[in-house]
């Protein structure tokens, strides 16, 4: 299978520049891969298309297109489209009569699994403040020995006023995994609020919107599903993911609540769960060796061109 990268769009930085899924790629050429926002822009690379039997396309960024004017038939060029949505994949192959969305896992390249370190601080969070919640839960881990890691290109006006809390800026890759392992905890919220209306109306100007699970608290509540890439770096890292319950628990799609990680409810819950973890940190080894074992096992990089070639080929 030919693998073909576009990451000119992409936040310098940011989780998709790692994959290296192009290292599998195998000799067989009837089918592609791509990968990379461009791909779905403005029908980019056309011409590769048509070299090709096959062609699929792997989505990391679903439900977040849709606060934008996207259009869903731009994906139609693709035989198959592996999407992080479960609920984005039930929808889409529902309204088109088809069944060439599958869901898939976030991804993460062995060659970054990071050293399993010392334990050195009590809790993380690594990437972008978006709300009041994210604001409260900084607040929360500067009561601890924390880290709060974040980058200041490519960023939001929100995380930018925070950047003055963040005790790492800009690591590279594999130092920002590094400094994760030296954490006992990892904060991970698999959700995203709606900016402002603008980005509900383009949700709301999609076809059959409201048969769309992600989108069941757009208008209500202002908050969308995105399984986070911070969760497979946290289990990796051998540090215990801290995930926040919401209405939709994506990553129950791949792993188990109190076997891979545990839930909080809120600040105060946020604040209970972190003291509960630091105090009996013994008692989480068990969970983090699973964990990690389990993200091994079944969610690296090459799993995923296995998981798709055994589909596709």
């Amino acid at each position: 299978m030919k693998i073909y990268k576009d990451l000119s769009v992409e936040i310098e930085g940011t989780n998709t520049n790692y994959f290296d899924l192009e290292e599998f790629e195998s000799d067989g050429t009837s089918a592609a891969l791509y990968y990379g926002y461009t791909f779905i822009c403005d029908q980019a690379h056309s011409n590769l298309l048509k070299k090709h039997t096959k062609n699929i396309y792997l989505n990391v960024v679903p439900p977040t297109e849709f606060c934008g004017p996207y259009d869903i038939n731009c994906e139609d060029r693709f035989d198959s489209i592996y999407s992080i949505c479960p609920f984005t994949v039930d929808w889409l192959n529902k309204i088109k009569n088809t069944k060439k969305y599958q869901k898939v896992w976030y991804p993460f390249h062995s060659r970054y699994i990071p050293d399993h370190a010392e334990k050195k601080y009590d809790v993380c969070y690594h990437g972008g403040i978006h709300g009041p919640k994210h604001l409260g839960m900084l607040d929360v881990l500067s009561n601890f020995n924390y880290r709060y890691m974040t980058m200041t290109q490519g960023i939001n006006p929100l995380t930018q006023a925070c950047v003055i809390h963040a005790t790492d800026l800009n690591l590279t890759h594999e130092a920002k995994m590094q400094k994760i392992s030296e954490c006992k905890i990892s904060v991970c919220y698999n959700n995203f609020p709606v900016r402002n209306d603008a980005d509900l109306q383009n949700i709301k100007r999609q076809p059959s919107w409201e048969q769309n699970v992600a989108f069941s608290h757009a208008d209500s509540d202002g908050i969308l599903p995105q399984l986070k890439s911070r969760f497979i770096e946290a289990s990796l890292s051998k540090t215990v993911n801290l995930v926040e319950r919401d209405h939709w628990n994506v990553i129950e799609q791949w792993y188990d609540p109190d076997k891979h990680f545990v839930y909080f409810n809120g600040e105060d819950d946020l604040a209970l769960k972190i003291s509960q973890i630091i105090s009996n940190w013994t008692d989480y080894k068990g969970m983090v060796e699973e964990s990690f074992k389990y993200s091994i096992d079944n969610y690296t990089c090459d799993h995923l061109i296995n998981y798709i070639n055994k589909n596709e080929l």
